[in-house]
């Protein structure tokens, strides 16, 4: 089981992926980023984001929208509760 601290981290590998453009924001981001002020992020960055998570960890989105996660914490905490 993956710790809070390393979903998190593993989480920032992707969005560097999702979202090559803000590399520097990215880098220095922690849980309380926002994704659409902060990074800037659209719905194209959210759908790659969603799938390289459910690739990247095996996991399955279920009816979520991008209004569903507001920080990157949001994410981090999905992510964390379906691993469970």
């Amino acid at each position: 089981m993956l710790s809070r601290a390393e979903i998190f981290e593993k989480l920032k590998e992707i969005l560097l992926f999702a979202d090559n453009k803000n590399r520097a924001v990215i880098e220095k981001c922690d849980e309380s980023t926002k994704l659409v002020t902060d990074l800037g992020f659209n719905s194209v960055s959210v759908l790659y984001m969603v799938i390289a998570i459910e690739e990247s960890f095996g996991i399955v989105f279920d009816n979520v929208s991008m209004n569903d996660f507001e920080t990157i914490g949001d994410v981090v905490s999905y992510i964390e509760a379906r691993l469970k």
